[in-house]
């Protein structure tokens, strides 16, 4: 029997030969595919979850700069505009005595206001939206990385440079923004008609105005928001503070806070016609009236009470182009 198992495999010595290599062959394939297979599983495993994580941050981190925000809009307007910009005085010495120069100082004070919440809340929230953003992707990246954490004073240090636009920035901000209101504004006579349509344009020059300026606060949005600190710094802090400099004039950025403002207009001359006496009219733009007529209509549209509330509402924050621009920055040092 030991002869014939002999002789068969010496007849057959190729066959089993190439028999043995393919099956050895296809058992390593098989091997290698489970493998990879396997690698590839835990790889997209790993990174679902990496993924989740980083999106349960980002979401975390938004929230977070949205409360903020609200906040801070809160605070602009109790510091400033409750105390600045308001008419009352205007309006009770106007009621002793109908003088023209009163009515100046009316509307001046009256479309200053309207464009100062415009263009300092889409500062506010461009500014924050950015600093909160970076400051979470650094912090994201340190914990997977695992590196040191970011400690809660260089975190408060960064965040606090943007009290000065509150402090002294929004107080610029109202200078540049007084004397494009005086180019438009002064020039048109107390009596004249005015309907929806002609206040529009009037906000609309000032905003093109603004917009193509060489000195326009788009073009310089850090000196307006961020605290100028020459004495030196820790290396973190002064990164994130120059990263967040060289962001708030990129192009883009600007092109952002264009469009927001642009939209903010838009949402107030909503507001001003929710807020006209005759709102049964079936086309408001349709109504014309002296312009002095106008400025109380305005004045209610844009007044910040003793709390803080203000009728216009903007919510620059939960704009999608605002959205985008969140993940950006936060993605960009998230994986930097």
């Amino acid at each position: 029997m030991y002869d014939s198992v002999k002789k068969l495999i010496s007849r057959h010595k190729r066959k089993l030969i190439f028999s043995g290599a393919f099956l050895c062959g296809t058992a390593y394939v098989v091997y290698t595919i489970k493998k990879k297979i396997a690698e590839k599983r835990e790889k997209d495993s790993r990174e679902y979850v990496e993924r989740c994580r980083r999106q349960q941050h980002y979401e975390a981190t938004e929230n977070t700069s949205d409360r903020m925000i609200i906040e801070f809009i809160k605070q602009l307007h109790l510091k400033y505009f409750v105390k600045n910009l308001c008419i009352d005085d205007i309006i009770e010495q106007l009621k002793k005595k109908n003088s023209v120069e009163l009515w100046e100082k009316m509307r001046i004070c009256v479309f200053t206001r309207a464009c100062l919440l415009v263009y300092a809340e889409t500062l506010l929230v461009i500014t924050l939206k950015i600093q909160l953003n970076l400051l979470g992707g650094v912090v994201y990246k340190s914990l997977s990385q695992d590196s040191p954490p970011i400690c809660s004073k260089t975190q408060e240090d960064y965040l606090s440079m943007f009290g000065y636009f509150i402090e002294e920035g929004v107080q610029r901000l109202e200078e540049y923004l007084r004397n494009k209101v005086l180019k438009y504004v002064q020039q048109v006579p107390i009596q004249e008609q005015y309907n929806l349509q002609d206040l529009e344009k009037i906000f609309y020059l000032i905003q093109t105005d603004v917009a193509s300026d060489s000195d326009s606060p788009f073009r310089c949005i850090d000196s307006y928001v961020l605290h100028q600190v020459s004495q030196p710094r820790e290396a973190l802090l002064q990164d994130m503070v120059n990263e967040t400099r060289e962001l708030l004039k990129n192009e883009e950025i600007m092109s952002v806070a264009r469009y927001c403002t642009c939209h903010s207009f838009n949402k107030l001359m909503d507001t001003i016609i929710v807020n006209m006496p005759n709102r049964s009219v079936a086309l408001p733009t349709t109504v014309q009236m002296p312009f002095a007529k106008w400025l109380p209509i305005l004045d209610r549209s844009v007044k910040v009470t003793e709390n803080g509330d203000c009728n216009f509402k903007q919510d620059v924050h939960i704009d999608s182009k605002v959205k985008v621009l969140s993940a950006n920055v936060y993605e960009g040092f998230c994986s930097a």
